[in-house]
């Protein structure tokens, strides 16, 4: 640990000033614009060629496959390079990456890894000039001491440690130059990008991407707000004040602005430093397991969420003394929810966030650590609701639950084939339910697209604007865990959640308010029956009825059909072609042979070449 440097040292005995730094940070608009875009638009292009239209040639694809892994970490290199240069948003994208190892290739996700740690600090007589600025008067006169070297730089802002005349020891975290402009530029290449590719219909049906990146671009902007991370801190304490395996920095109000922010200082092990940890003798099923309950807390029970879980905003502090207690007041839950029902406190006795699992021996005391509360979510009470059903139908192997979850939260496209998707579902419980990360790394792939490749043909689902960092602090979080421990069963780390919602619905006193609400129903489509069947019974007599029929499947199987005739054909007329331009050669016709094998050469490309359809 460094030792803190006194400020005195550092600024001019009579006037106070700050010094300056010794070469002014650049920032070039349009040249960070043409970079970005320019990067972003070769992406695109990239996987429109490489895994869209050569990979439907037959002849090309077995490369396509074969150099994808090494084509990716080429572009995950040239990705990280731009981000630790340029910095701002690109580094928060390298970070979200970074932490899919559920899904994102080893060798892909190492050459991201790094962007926790290389985001180079700023001068340090910006920080000092922004601190004179926001606080009205120069370091000094607030702090004890001020450690000007940077302990932490992250994409917005970077954190320097600090001792108040009190003697309490905090951290100051101070925005980065020119963020402002920079996060606006980054988001306006970012969108040209966009518009480019909004059209292309798979995207198109599926995504409403102009408004994803309005809602990432509205929460990135409230991310430079450093009086609304305080507060965000503030409620996470309230939320976890009566856990004490789970800690919050607590936030030093009267010294925040919106470009400084003054916390209590805290010290601990980053959560992927694994090695250290397992020296240390903390349980890593422990620890995930943790990690995972107290994120169900926030998504299902507070509604308030914490979505920016990359590593370098988690850490562990090993607990020497066993005895010790939060240090903030542990007020009890209350026992009635937000609905007037026991649904939150009872859900959340249940969750055993601060023990180790069943059946797991205790490692070491730790206490997991929250830090940077820029990046939050809300929930409403029904999408919560909704999402408990959903998690309901994964503890009890339940599809139809999943499927009206899915349907509810809006992530089914209208007009949907409802029994294919239920179908689907069924599969992948089928052959991932009750299964470790590890064991569904090796799951039968194949097996799965052959049983569900009419839906993969059609992809009925669509992305939510509002869910759109849900999905983004899931996604993280079922990543960070399966690092930490990846033979965690998370359908098992859901029992006892789903145990205490089923219980609560068996003996509940919400039964009256649901018969109140089918009663409701009931009356409704009775009330419209009339109007219904008077309409039905004169659209009948004009003779104006009309049937729908689901010939989607069987027009794909006539497609197949009439490809696989084509390229008979092609093939025929090809070999057809060449043999006649070996008879000819053998006659010593050998232009009229060049000719026939030509020919032939295009028989074959317009039999292998994809249509549209």
């Amino acid at each position: 640990m460094r030792e803190p440097i006194s400020l005195q040292a550092t600024e001019t005995a009579n006037t106070g000033a700050v010094p300056r730094p010794t070469e002014p940070p650049r920032f070039r608009p349009r040249e960070r614009f043409l970079r970005v875009s320019s990067f972003f638009l070769g992406v695109v292009i990239h996987i429109y060629i490489w895994d869209v239209f050569l990979a439907r040639f037959a002849i090309f694809r077995w490369y396509v496959q074969r150099t994808m892994l090494r084509r990716w970490v080429n572009i995950a290199r040239r990705f990280r390079m731009l981000a630790v240069e340029l910095g701002g948003m690109q580094i928060k994208l390298g970070q979200f990456l970074s932490s899919r190892a559920d899904i994102i290739p080893d060798v892909v996700r190492r050459e991201l890894t790094g962007l926790q740690d290389e985001v180079p600090p700023a001068p340090t007589g910006h920080v000092l000039e922004v601190i004179l600025e926001e606080l009205g008067a120069p370091p000094s006169e607030i702090f004890r001491s001020f450690e000007t070297a940077c302990v932490a730089a992250a994409s917005l802002g970077q954190v320097h440690y600090a001792v108040l005349h009190d003697g309490r020891e905090v951290a100051v975290k101070v925005q980065r130059p020119w963020i402002d402009k920079i996060i606006e530029v980054d988001l306006s290449a970012v969108t040209w990008v966009v518009r480019l590719i909004k059209n292309y219909p798979p995207i198109r049906r599926r995504a409403d991407l102009e408004a994803l990146l309005a809602e990432f671009a509205r929460v990135l902007v409230q991310e430079l707000d450093y009086i609304q991370e305080a507060r965000s801190a503030a409620i996470f304490r309230q939320n976890f004040a009566h856990h004490p395996g789970i800690y919050i920095p607590e936030p030093i109000f009267e010294l925040t602005t919106r470009r400084v922010l003054v916390m209590e200082r805290i010290s601990g092990i980053k959560i992927t430093d694994l090695h250290t940890l397992d020296q240390l003798g903390v349980s890593r099923i422990e620890l995930a397991s943790r990690l995972n309950n107290c994120y169900l807390k926030q998504f299902f029970i507070d509604g308030f969420f914490h979505a920016d879980p990359h590593p370098g905003n988690l850490f562990v502090r090993v607990e020497t003394n066993t005895s010790l207690t939060p240090s903030w007041p542990t007020a009890p839950p209350s026992p009635v929810g937000n609905n007037g029902h026991l649904t939150n406190a009872v859900l959340e006795q249940q969750l055993p966030i601060d023990h180790a699992p069943d059946e797991t021996p205790a490692g070491t005391p730790f206490t997991l650590i929250f830090v940077d509360f820029g990046m939050v979510g809300r929930l409403t009470p029904e999408t919560m609701e909704i999402m408990r059903q959903g998690v309901l139908g994964l503890a009890t192997n339940d599809a139809d639950r999943i499927l009206n979850c899915l349907e509810q939260l809006n992530m089914i496209l209208p007009g949907a084939d409802r029994r294919q998707i239920k179908a689907a579902i069924e599969t992948m419980l089928r052959y991932s339910f009750n299964r470790t990360v590890r064991e569904l790394t090796n799951l039968d792939v194949e097996a799965i697209m052959a049983e569900t490749k009419d839906l993969i043909y059609d992809l009925p689902f669509q992305i939510p604007q509002d869910l759109l960092y849900l999905g983004r602090a899931l996604s993280m979080v079922a990543g960070l865990a399966t690092e930490i421990y990846p033979d965690i069963n998370l359908f098992q780390e859901l029992r006892p959640f789903a145990r205490a919602m089923l219980a609560q619905e068996q003996r509940n006193g919400n039964w009256m308010e649901k018969l109140q609400q089918e009663l409701s129903e009931l009356g409704r489509i009775l009330l419209a029956l009339p109007r219904e069947m008077d309409a039905y019974y004169r659209a009948a007599n004009r003779g104006e009825l009309q049937t729908r029929s689901d010939l989607s499947r069987l027009e794909r199987s006539m497609k197949r059909v009439e490809r696989a005739t084509e390229r008979l054909i092609g093939g025929m007329l090809a070999t057809g072609l060449f043999l006649g331009g070996v008879q000819l050669r053998t006659r010593g016709l050998e232009r009229e042979a060049n000719r026939a094998w030509w020919a032939a050469a295009a028989a074959i490309l317009w039999a292998l070449w994809p249509r549209n359809s």
